[in-house]
């Protein structure tokens, strides 16, 4: 269980560093790569599975997204929880250590890996509700410009 400085230090960076970041990385998809926005049933999904599930299940949720043999009109999914899963190991492996400093000093290496995990679900939470609500955003301009091209 992440310790009260640890919980400040992450709702610090919630607001300076992962909504920023989130919202960077769904306009990328939407608007950069020109890829739809999250459709409903996966945004659902996925804010389920972050409520209730450990990081480790929180994984196997976006491994399973990215693994399924998706059609071609829904080719989208599959590469944002491909992007996704990118940019959590990224946060897990070198972040969560290095840049964000989150991690307490003196443990052994299953206490830092459990701790790791305990920081990374906290983490995944709050980019994820950003980048939701942003995806959500992009949904509304996405529809509002295809109404006016009718």
């Amino acid at each position: 269980m992440p310790t009260p400085e640890q919980l400040q230090k992450i709702y610090d960076l919630s607001d300076g560093v992962l909504y920023p970041e989130a919202v960077a990385f769904i306009r990328r998809l939407v608007d950069e790569q020109d890829r739809s926005p999250l459709p409903a049933s996966q945004v659902t999904g996925l804010l389920n599975v972050t409520r209730t599930a450990s990081y480790s299940q929180l994984e196997h949720f976006i491994r399973h997204q990215r693994e399924r043999n998706w059609t071609e009109s829904k080719q989208d999914i599959k590469i944002f929880y491909t992007e996704l899963e990118k940019l959590f190991n990224t946060m897990k492996n070198k972040r969560v250590k290095d840049e964000f400093q989150l991690l307490r000093h003196g443990l052994t290496n299953k206490e830092i890996s459990q701790e790791i995990d305990e920081l990374m679900i906290v983490l995944a939470r709050d980019f994820i509700q950003h980048l939701i609500t942003e995806n959500g955003l992009l949904a509304v301009k996405k529809a509002t410009e295809r109404a006016k091209r009718r």
